[in-house]
Protein backbone atom coordinates (compact mmCIF):
# COMPACT_ATOMS: atom_id res chain seq x y z
CA UNK A 1 0.00 0.00 0.00
CA UNK A 2 1.46 3.45 -1.14
CA UNK A 3 1.12 6.47 0.73
CA UNK A 4 1.40 10.26 -0.47
CA UNK A 5 2.33 11.76 2.39
CA UNK A 6 4.92 14.76 1.35
CA UNK A 7 8.25 15.32 2.63
CA UNK A 8 9.31 18.96 3.91
CA UNK A 9 11.51 18.78 0.66
CA UNK A 10 8.58 17.98 -1.44
CA UNK A 11 6.61 21.42 0.08
CA UNK A 12 9.59 23.61 -0.79
CA UNK A 13 7.84 25.72 -3.08
CA UNK A 14 5.27 25.97 -1.11
CA UNK A 15 7.41 27.27 1.95
CA UNK A 16 8.67 30.76 0.01
CA UNK A 17 5.13 31.53 -0.73
CA UNK A 18 4.64 32.94 2.95
CA UNK A 19 5.79 36.59 3.12
CA UNK A 20 5.70 36.59 6.75
CA UNK A 21 2.82 39.32 7.24
CA UNK A 22 2.04 38.14 10.35
CA UNK A 23 -1.91 37.70 9.78
CA UNK A 24 -1.12 34.52 11.72
CA UNK A 25 -0.11 35.47 14.92
CA UNK A 26 -3.41 36.71 16.19
CA UNK A 27 -7.28 35.80 15.33
CA UNK A 28 -9.14 38.91 13.89
CA UNK A 29 -13.15 39.57 13.65
CA UNK A 30 -13.28 42.51 11.53
CA UNK A 31 -16.45 43.63 13.28
CA UNK A 32 -17.89 46.32 13.43
CA UNK A 33 -16.36 46.63 15.71
CA UNK A 34 -13.22 45.47 14.79
CA UNK A 35 -11.20 43.23 17.25
CA UNK A 36 -8.32 40.58 17.84
CA UNK A 37 -6.88 38.14 19.95
CA UNK A 38 -4.28 35.28 20.81
CA UNK A 39 -5.13 32.36 18.35
CA UNK A 40 -1.46 30.37 18.91
CA UNK A 41 -0.67 28.43 22.73
CA UNK A 42 2.74 28.87 21.78
CA UNK A 43 3.31 32.01 20.44
CA UNK A 44 1.09 33.29 23.76
CA UNK A 45 3.24 31.25 26.21
CA UNK A 46 6.32 31.73 25.33
CA UNK A 47 6.39 35.02 23.02
CA UNK A 48 9.97 34.56 21.10
CA UNK A 49 8.72 34.68 16.93
CA UNK A 50 10.05 31.13 16.40
CA UNK A 51 7.40 29.80 18.55
CA UNK A 52 4.39 32.52 17.00
CA UNK A 53 1.94 30.76 14.31
CA UNK A 54 3.19 29.95 11.05
CA UNK A 55 5.87 32.28 10.29
CA UNK A 56 7.62 31.26 12.74
CA UNK A 57 7.86 27.69 12.16
CA UNK A 58 8.03 28.34 8.49
CA UNK A 59 11.42 30.21 8.91
CA UNK A 60 12.41 27.30 10.83
CA UNK A 61 11.16 24.99 7.90
CA UNK A 62 13.51 26.98 5.15
CA UNK A 63 16.46 27.21 7.26
CA UNK A 64 16.44 23.29 7.85
CA UNK A 65 16.02 22.68 4.31
CA UNK A 66 18.66 25.14 3.00
CA UNK A 67 20.88 24.27 5.79
CA UNK A 68 21.45 26.82 7.72
CA UNK A 69 20.08 25.21 10.83
CA UNK A 70 21.53 22.07 12.38
CA UNK A 71 19.66 19.72 14.17
CA UNK A 72 19.63 21.31 17.83
CA UNK A 73 17.89 20.35 21.00
CA UNK A 74 17.01 24.05 20.96
CA UNK A 75 15.32 23.70 17.80
CA UNK A 76 14.13 20.28 18.21
CA UNK A 77 11.94 22.13 21.19
CA UNK A 78 11.10 24.76 19.08
CA UNK A 79 9.74 22.86 16.81
CA UNK A 80 7.45 19.99 18.93
CA UNK A 81 6.16 23.03 21.15
CA UNK A 82 3.45 23.38 18.40
CA UNK A 83 -0.16 22.09 19.27
CA UNK A 84 -0.71 21.97 15.47
CA UNK A 85 -4.14 23.27 15.81
CA UNK A 86 -4.59 25.24 12.83
CA UNK A 87 -5.44 28.02 14.03
CA UNK A 88 -2.10 30.08 12.51
CA UNK A 89 -3.98 28.39 8.98
CA UNK A 90 -7.82 29.96 9.54
CA UNK A 91 -6.15 33.72 9.71
CA UNK A 92 -3.88 32.89 6.65
CA UNK A 93 -4.97 34.23 3.08
CA UNK A 94 -1.87 33.43 1.08
CA UNK A 95 -0.92 30.71 -1.57
CA UNK A 96 0.63 28.17 1.40
CA UNK A 97 -2.29 28.66 3.70
CA UNK A 98 -3.81 24.93 2.65
CA UNK A 99 -0.72 23.37 3.67
CA UNK A 100 0.63 24.86 6.89
CA UNK A 101 -0.46 22.05 9.54
CA UNK A 102 1.25 19.67 7.11
CA UNK A 103 4.40 21.68 6.63
CA UNK A 104 4.78 21.49 10.07
CA UNK A 105 4.34 17.94 10.56
CA UNK A 106 6.73 17.46 7.86
CA UNK A 107 9.45 18.95 9.99
CA UNK A 108 8.69 16.63 12.34
CA UNK A 109 8.66 14.01 9.95
CA UNK A 110 12.12 14.91 8.70
CA UNK A 111 13.45 14.89 12.46
CA UNK A 112 12.32 11.54 12.99
CA UNK A 113 13.47 10.51 10.19
CA UNK A 114 17.25 12.27 10.51
CA UNK A 115 17.09 10.22 14.11
CA UNK A 116 16.67 13.36 16.39
CA UNK A 117 13.02 13.24 17.06
CA UNK A 118 10.53 13.46 18.21
CA UNK A 119 11.38 14.72 22.14
CA UNK A 120 12.51 12.10 24.91
CA UNK A 121 9.40 12.26 26.59
CA UNK A 122 7.29 11.65 23.32
CA UNK A 123 9.45 8.65 22.38
CA UNK A 124 7.58 6.30 24.62
CA UNK A 125 4.52 7.27 22.35
CA UNK A 126 6.56 4.98 19.23
CA UNK A 127 7.51 2.51 22.13
CA UNK A 128 4.12 2.17 23.13
CA UNK A 129 2.36 2.13 19.40
CA UNK A 130 5.20 -0.86 18.39
CA UNK A 131 4.58 -3.10 22.09
CA UNK A 132 1.08 -2.49 22.46
CA UNK A 133 -0.96 -0.89 19.16
CA UNK A 134 -1.30 2.57 21.15
CA UNK A 135 -0.22 5.39 22.71
CA UNK A 136 -1.24 4.57 26.36
CA UNK A 137 1.24 1.43 27.26
CA UNK A 138 -1.88 -0.46 27.57
CA UNK A 139 -2.53 -3.66 27.72
CA UNK A 140 -4.55 -5.34 24.93
CA UNK A 141 -7.43 -6.24 27.50
CA UNK A 142 -7.54 -2.85 29.51
CA UNK A 143 -9.47 -1.75 26.48
CA UNK A 144 -12.54 -3.80 27.48
CA UNK A 145 -12.61 -2.46 30.94
CA UNK A 146 -14.86 0.47 29.88
CA UNK A 147 -17.67 -2.26 29.20
CA UNK A 148 -17.77 -4.32 32.62
CA UNK A 149 -20.89 -1.74 33.50
CA UNK A 150 -22.99 -3.07 30.69
CA UNK A 151 -21.79 -6.74 31.61
CA UNK A 152 -23.08 -6.00 34.80
CA UNK A 153 -26.55 -4.70 33.82
CA UNK A 154 -26.83 -7.76 31.32
CA UNK A 155 -26.88 -5.26 28.21
CA UNK A 156 -23.42 -6.42 27.14
CA UNK A 157 -22.33 -5.21 23.83
CA UNK A 158 -21.85 -6.96 20.76
CA UNK A 159 -18.69 -8.39 19.73
CA UNK A 160 -18.20 -7.40 16.12
CA UNK A 161 -15.68 -10.13 15.52
CA UNK A 162 -17.89 -12.83 15.87
CA UNK A 163 -21.59 -11.26 15.12
CA UNK A 164 -22.57 -9.21 12.15
CA UNK A 165 -23.72 -5.54 12.70
CA UNK A 166 -24.61 -2.06 10.83
CA UNK A 167 -22.46 0.09 13.01
CA UNK A 168 -18.87 -0.43 13.76
CA UNK A 169 -18.47 1.95 17.03
CA UNK A 170 -14.58 2.83 16.99
CA UNK A 171 -14.01 3.84 20.27
CA UNK A 172 -10.38 5.06 20.33
CA UNK A 173 -7.49 4.68 22.51
CA UNK A 174 -7.70 8.00 24.96
CA UNK A 175 -11.76 6.49 25.58
CA UNK A 176 -10.58 3.36 26.17
CA UNK A 177 -7.30 3.95 28.16
CA UNK A 178 -7.73 7.28 29.70
CA UNK A 179 -10.06 7.13 32.78
CA UNK A 180 -11.11 10.47 33.16
CA UNK A 181 -12.02 9.66 29.60
CA UNK A 182 -13.82 6.61 29.65
CA UNK A 183 -17.04 8.67 30.39
CA UNK A 184 -17.31 9.05 26.83
CA UNK A 185 -17.46 5.37 25.71
CA UNK A 186 -19.91 4.79 28.46
CA UNK A 187 -22.17 7.02 27.30
CA UNK A 188 -21.91 6.85 23.55
CA UNK A 189 -22.60 2.91 24.27
CA UNK A 190 -25.60 3.66 26.47
CA UNK A 191 -26.80 5.69 23.64
CA UNK A 192 -26.61 3.80 21.35
CA UNK A 193 -28.25 1.10 23.15
CA UNK A 194 -31.53 3.33 24.19
CA UNK A 195 -31.43 3.91 20.79
CA UNK A 196 -31.98 0.12 19.16
CA UNK A 197 -29.11 0.88 17.07
CA UNK A 198 -27.63 -2.38 15.49
CA UNK A 199 -23.45 -1.75 16.16
CA UNK A 200 -20.49 -3.57 17.37
CA UNK A 201 -16.93 -2.66 18.97
CA UNK A 202 -13.92 -4.28 17.87
CA UNK A 203 -12.81 -4.84 21.89
CA UNK A 204 -9.53 -5.61 22.51
CA UNK A 205 -8.58 -6.07 18.68
CA UNK A 206 -9.17 -2.47 18.27
CA UNK A 207 -5.80 -0.33 17.17
CA UNK A 208 -5.15 2.74 17.26
CA UNK A 209 -5.92 5.33 14.63
CA UNK A 210 -2.44 6.52 14.46
CA UNK A 211 -3.15 10.28 14.68
CA UNK A 212 -0.86 10.63 17.83
CA UNK A 213 2.01 9.15 16.12
CA UNK A 214 1.75 11.23 12.90
CA UNK A 215 0.98 14.64 14.62
CA UNK A 216 4.79 13.81 16.16
CA UNK A 217 6.07 12.89 12.66
CA UNK A 218 6.36 8.98 12.92
CA UNK A 219 4.95 8.37 10.00
CA UNK A 220 5.95 4.63 9.48
CA UNK A 221 3.89 3.97 12.54
CA UNK A 222 1.39 5.86 11.23
CA UNK A 223 1.45 3.82 8.12
CA UNK A 224 1.61 0.39 9.73
CA UNK A 225 -1.69 1.10 12.14
CA UNK A 226 -3.58 3.27 9.47
CA UNK A 227 -3.30 -0.20 6.83
CA UNK A 228 -4.12 -2.61 9.62
CA UNK A 229 -6.63 -0.80 10.33
CA UNK A 230 -8.33 -0.41 6.37
CA UNK A 231 -7.71 -3.97 5.95
CA UNK A 232 -9.81 -4.92 9.00
CA UNK A 233 -12.37 -1.95 7.96
CA UNK A 234 -12.93 -3.62 4.53
CA UNK A 235 -13.27 -7.14 6.27
CA UNK A 236 -15.69 -5.90 8.57
CA UNK A 237 -17.68 -4.51 5.72
CA UNK A 238 -17.47 -8.01 3.26
CA UNK A 239 -17.62 -10.07 6.40
CA UNK A 240 -19.87 -8.50 8.91
CA UNK A 241 -22.21 -6.27 7.28
CA UNK A 242 -20.58 -3.14 8.49
CA UNK A 243 -21.85 0.41 6.24
CA UNK A 244 -20.74 3.07 9.14
CA UNK A 245 -18.13 3.46 11.23
CA UNK A 246 -19.34 5.86 13.78
CA UNK A 247 -16.30 7.26 16.48
CA UNK A 248 -16.68 9.61 19.60
CA UNK A 249 -12.98 10.72 18.85
CA UNK A 250 -11.85 13.57 17.20
CA UNK A 251 -8.76 12.39 16.40
CA UNK A 252 -9.99 9.17 15.56
CA UNK A 253 -12.28 11.14 12.80
CA UNK A 254 -10.11 13.57 11.92
CA UNK A 255 -7.40 10.68 10.74
CA UNK A 256 -9.73 8.46 9.17
CA UNK A 257 -11.18 11.19 7.27
CA UNK A 258 -7.83 13.36 6.10
CA UNK A 259 -5.16 11.24 6.80
CA UNK A 260 -6.07 7.78 5.78
CA UNK A 261 -6.76 9.51 2.34
CA UNK A 262 -3.29 9.64 1.72
CA UNK A 263 -3.40 5.84 0.88
CA UNK A 264 -3.56 4.75 -2.75
CA UNK A 265 -5.96 2.34 -1.49
CA UNK A 266 -8.23 4.40 0.18
CA UNK A 267 -11.20 4.28 -2.42
CA UNK A 268 -10.91 0.55 -2.59
CA UNK A 269 -10.93 -0.35 1.28
CA UNK A 270 -13.82 1.95 2.60
CA UNK A 271 -16.30 1.76 -0.34
CA UNK A 272 -19.56 1.36 0.86
CA UNK A 273 -17.89 2.79 4.47
CA UNK A 274 -19.36 6.03 5.62
CA UNK A 275 -17.17 7.50 8.41
CA UNK A 276 -19.44 9.72 11.36
CA UNK A 277 -18.75 11.22 14.17
CA UNK A 278 -20.83 10.60 16.60
CA UNK A 279 -22.95 13.67 17.09
CA UNK A 280 -23.68 13.66 13.15
CA UNK A 281 -25.28 10.50 13.49
CA UNK A 282 -27.22 11.87 16.71
CA UNK A 283 -28.01 14.88 15.04
CA UNK A 284 -29.24 12.60 11.86
CA UNK A 285 -31.64 10.75 14.64
CA UNK A 286 -32.93 13.79 15.77
CA UNK A 287 -33.91 15.31 12.60
CA UNK A 288 -35.47 12.18 11.44
CA UNK A 289 -37.58 11.97 14.85
CA UNK A 290 -35.99 9.26 16.66
CA UNK A 291 -34.34 11.19 19.25
CA UNK A 292 -36.90 12.02 21.97
CA UNK A 293 -35.62 13.65 25.11
CA UNK A 294 -37.41 12.49 28.24
CA UNK A 295 -35.79 14.48 30.91
CA UNK A 296 -34.24 17.85 31.15
CA UNK A 297 -31.20 19.43 32.35
CA UNK A 298 -31.35 22.83 33.81
CA UNK A 299 -27.23 23.84 33.02
CA UNK A 300 -25.88 27.27 31.71
CA UNK A 301 -23.11 26.19 29.54
CA UNK A 302 -20.70 26.89 26.73
CA UNK A 303 -19.35 25.28 23.67
CA UNK A 304 -15.63 24.10 22.96
CA UNK A 305 -14.82 23.35 19.24
CA UNK A 306 -12.14 20.72 19.13
CA UNK A 307 -9.26 21.39 16.45
CA UNK A 308 -9.75 18.11 14.92
CA UNK A 309 -13.33 18.40 14.04
CA UNK A 310 -13.24 22.35 12.99
CA UNK A 311 -10.68 23.81 11.15
CA UNK A 312 -8.76 20.48 10.52
CA UNK A 313 -11.55 19.60 8.51
CA UNK A 314 -12.21 22.70 6.01
CA UNK A 315 -11.61 21.68 2.15
CA UNK A 316 -9.16 24.20 0.61
CA UNK A 317 -9.66 24.44 -3.18
CA UNK A 318 -6.52 25.59 -5.04
CA UNK A 319 -5.52 26.19 -8.38
CA UNK A 320 -4.17 23.52 -9.76
CA UNK A 321 -3.17 24.34 -13.00
CA UNK A 322 -3.84 28.10 -13.36
CA UNK A 323 -6.92 28.52 -14.82
CA UNK A 324 -8.70 30.71 -12.45
CA UNK A 325 -5.75 33.05 -10.73
CA UNK A 326 -2.02 31.76 -11.48
CA UNK A 327 -0.82 27.93 -10.61
CA UNK A 328 -1.03 26.90 -6.79
CA UNK A 329 -3.31 29.93 -6.36
CA UNK A 330 -5.12 29.43 -2.41
CA UNK A 331 -8.51 30.23 -4.32
CA UNK A 332 -10.43 29.65 -1.17
CA UNK A 333 -12.67 27.05 1.56
CA UNK A 334 -15.53 24.89 2.03
CA UNK A 335 -16.31 24.14 5.48
CA UNK A 336 -19.10 21.65 4.90
CA UNK A 337 -17.20 18.75 6.87
CA UNK A 338 -16.71 21.05 9.89
CA UNK A 339 -18.72 20.19 13.03
CA UNK A 340 -19.85 24.16 13.71
CA UNK A 341 -23.31 23.72 13.52
CA UNK A 342 -24.54 20.19 14.19
CA UNK A 343 -23.34 19.93 17.97
CA UNK A 344 -24.74 23.50 18.96
CA UNK A 345 -28.40 22.22 16.64
CA UNK A 346 -28.87 19.18 19.36
CA UNK A 347 -27.16 21.38 22.38
CA UNK A 348 -29.72 23.72 22.12
CA UNK A 349 -32.05 20.88 21.64
CA UNK A 350 -31.66 19.78 25.18
CA UNK A 351 -34.26 20.65 27.41
CA UNK A 352 -33.13 23.31 29.87
CA UNK A 353 -30.07 23.76 28.67
CA UNK A 354 -28.95 27.81 27.68
CA UNK A 355 -26.19 28.15 25.14
CA UNK A 356 -23.58 30.78 25.81
CA UNK A 357 -20.87 31.40 23.30
CA UNK A 358 -16.91 32.25 24.38
CA UNK A 359 -15.39 34.83 22.21
CA UNK A 360 -13.46 32.67 20.10
CA UNK A 361 -15.73 29.71 18.67
CA UNK A 362 -15.87 27.90 15.73
CA UNK A 363 -12.82 28.17 13.11
CA UNK A 364 -11.43 30.68 15.64
CA UNK A 365 -11.95 28.54 18.54
CA UNK A 366 -8.83 28.59 21.16
CA UNK A 367 -6.87 25.45 21.26
CA UNK A 368 -7.48 23.19 24.66
CA UNK A 369 -3.43 22.74 24.49
CA UNK A 370 -2.81 18.93 24.53
CA UNK A 371 -2.32 18.24 20.80
CA UNK A 372 0.03 17.79 18.44
CA UNK A 373 1.83 15.78 21.14
CA UNK A 374 1.82 18.47 23.46
CA UNK A 375 0.04 16.71 26.03
CA UNK A 376 2.69 13.85 26.34
CA UNK A 377 5.79 16.04 25.74
CA UNK A 378 4.91 19.37 27.81
CA UNK A 379 2.23 18.16 29.92
CA UNK A 380 2.33 21.16 32.37
CA UNK A 381 1.92 23.80 29.49
CA UNK A 382 -0.78 21.85 27.92
CA UNK A 383 -2.51 22.44 31.68
CA UNK A 384 -1.81 26.19 31.59
CA UNK A 385 -3.34 26.43 28.24
CA UNK A 386 -6.16 24.48 29.04
CA UNK A 387 -6.86 26.97 32.39
CA UNK A 388 -6.84 29.67 29.96
CA UNK A 389 -9.60 28.28 27.80
CA UNK A 390 -11.79 27.50 31.26
CA UNK A 391 -11.26 30.79 32.34
CA UNK A 392 -12.62 32.44 28.84
CA UNK A 393 -15.48 29.50 29.34
CA UNK A 394 -16.40 30.85 33.15
CA UNK A 395 -16.05 34.94 31.74
CA UNK A 396 -19.86 33.56 29.80
CA UNK A 397 -21.33 32.66 32.98
CA UNK A 398 -21.34 29.12 32.12
CA UNK A 399 -21.74 26.71 34.53
CA UNK A 400 -20.20 24.29 32.36
CA UNK A 401 -18.66 23.69 29.23
CA UNK A 402 -19.36 21.17 26.32
CA UNK A 403 -17.30 19.38 23.81
CA UNK A 404 -17.36 16.74 21.47
CA UNK A 405 -13.09 15.26 21.79
CA UNK A 406 -12.02 12.74 24.60
CA UNK A 407 -8.63 14.05 24.30
CA UNK A 408 -10.24 18.33 24.73
CA UNK A 409 -12.31 16.24 27.85
CA UNK A 410 -9.64 15.16 29.76
CA UNK A 411 -7.22 18.58 29.09
CA UNK A 412 -9.64 20.91 29.64
CA UNK A 413 -11.15 18.67 33.41
CA UNK A 414 -6.89 19.03 33.63
CA UNK A 415 -7.20 23.10 32.97
CA UNK A 416 -10.02 23.72 35.76
CA UNK A 417 -8.43 21.34 38.13
CA UNK A 418 -5.24 23.58 37.84
CA UNK A 419 -7.27 27.06 38.87
CA UNK A 420 -9.50 25.48 41.31
CA UNK A 421 -12.66 25.92 38.90
CA UNK A 422 -16.03 24.44 39.31
CA UNK A 423 -16.43 24.33 35.78
CA UNK A 424 -16.91 21.17 34.36
CA UNK A 425 -16.08 19.64 30.93
CA UNK A 426 -18.55 17.50 29.70
CA UNK A 427 -18.91 15.80 26.30
CA UNK A 428 -21.76 16.06 24.39
CA UNK A 429 -22.78 12.55 24.86
CA UNK A 430 -22.63 12.58 28.61
CA UNK A 431 -25.33 15.38 28.53
CA UNK A 432 -27.80 13.22 25.84
CA UNK A 433 -27.22 10.05 27.60
CA UNK A 434 -29.21 11.83 30.37
CA UNK A 435 -32.40 12.86 28.98
CA UNK A 436 -32.53 9.86 26.91
CA UNK A 437 -34.77 6.70 28.88
CA UNK A 438 -34.89 3.57 27.55
CA UNK A 439 -37.58 2.77 25.24
CA UNK A 440 -40.84 1.56 26.97
CA UNK A 441 -40.72 -2.16 26.41
CA UNK A 442 -44.61 -1.89 27.41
Amino acid sequence: MEWNIATLEELKDILWRCTACGNCKAAYNYGPPPEFGEICPAGAEFGFEGFMASKGKIAFARGILDGELEWTDELLDAIYKCTVCAGCQNQCELDHKPFIPEIIEAMRRKAVQDGIGPMPTQKKIAQSMRSYNNPYQGPRRVRMDWTRPFKKAKKPIKDINKEPADILYYVGCTGAFNLPARGVPVATASLFQKLGLDFGILGENEICCGSTAMRIGDAEEFKRVAQSNLETFRMLHEDRGVKTIVTSCAGCYRAIKKDYILSSEYDKMMDGIRVVHTVDLLNTLFKEGKLEFTGELPMKVTYHDPCHTGRHLTKFVVDKDGSQLWKGAYVGLNEEDCLYDVPREILRAIPGIELVEMERIRDNSYCCGGGGGVMTGYGDWAAKNASKRIEEGMQTGAEHMVSICPFCHYNLNEGSRRISSEMKLYDLVELLDQVISEPDKA
